[in-house]
């Protein structure tokens, strides 16, 4: 399986907190770093559409047990055999310590980590853009409930789809996302797979299907959002899938707010609307 995508960009490894972590890179290593961050069950090469278009030095990383980066298993060190938030801001907080401040461009999952990094570590981030990743509902009141399926669901560890081809894959990307060509979703479904005998799956660990045990809190979020002190962007699909009221709450609490909205696009801003999403980041990345 060719798993090269076509437009100039460089695979990557990178090395946080004693892991590998797989990732992309475009433009040479000079000045100030674009890190973007892509959404639950996304990887890196999900942004290709949208960094290429962009000046200067542009990397992706794929989020521990995504895409091209490893699965955490029980026989780390660390002994994780589930997935915790937290472990997302610190190993964007080992990346950025090599990097220097950066710019976080972050979708959904990716947006909520850029805004909370942004507000535990201010010094450490230039600017924000958060593509749909405020609004999420509060999930306090179902803190029991999810307890229980995170319990049930540990007994039963999901397992990934498999299909027989990277076109078998692809079809069912466009089946889900319809604004995708055939030749974009065959790059990013190449990418987004593994081998396994007599077939592929899907390479981000199924585990990540798992409920988790710790609820979404607003007021949580809220309180880091209060912290940040570099201008944030906050980008508006059309059609997003979240309340607007618990949006505009969120968005209240950002000193320094820009807000955009893209037309005829969905929650997956950087695959319906790549090219409006790009020239958005172009000219937020230009008022810095």
């Amino acid at each position: 399986m060719t798993q090269r995508l076509s437009r100039p960009v460089r695979e990557m490894t990178w090395t946080v907190r004693g892991r590998a972590f797989a990732g992309l890179q475009w433009g040479e290593p000079v000045g100030r770093p674009v890190v973007f961050l892509h959404g639950f069950l996304d990887h890196a090469g999900a942004w290709s559409r949208v960094a290429e278009g962009l000046p200067g030095w542009r990397l992706a990383y794929d989020h521990r047990g995504h895409g091209r980066s490893a699965h955490v298993s029980a026989a780390d060190d660390d002994a994780f055999v589930t997935y915790h938030f937290s472990e997302y801001l610190a190993d964007l907080d080992g990346l950025v310590a090599q990097l220097g401040p950066v710019v976080l461009v972050g979708h959904s999952m990716g947006g909520t980590i850029a805004t909370m990094y942004a507000g535990v570590r201010p010094d450490r981030v230039l600017g924000v853009v958060s593509v749909d990743g405020l609004g999420l509902s509060d999930g306090a009141e179902g803190a029991v409930t999810r307890m229980a399926e995170f319990l049930d669901g540990v007994e039963r560890l999901p397992v990934n789809k498999r299909f027989d081809s990277v076109e078998d894959a692809a079809a069912r990307l466009r089946r889900t996302h319809p604004s995708l060509d055939e030749a974009w979703s065959v790059e990013l479904a190449a990418r987004s797979l593994r081998a396994l005998d007599g077939g592929y799956s899907w390479s981000w660990d199924a585990r990540h299907r798992l409920r988790s045990p710790v609820p979404y809190r607003q007021d949580h979020h809220a309180r880091f959002l209060r912290r940040i002190r570099c201008p944030v962007m906050s980008v508006h699909p059309e059609h997003s899938p979240f309340h607007d009221h618990d949006v505009a709450a969120l968005e209240r609490e950002i000193a320094a707010l820009q807000i955009v909205v893209i037309a005829n696009s969905g929650h997956m801003v950087h695959l319906d609307a790549p090219e409006r999403l790009t020239e958005c980041i172009a000219s937020f990345l230009g008022s810095l």
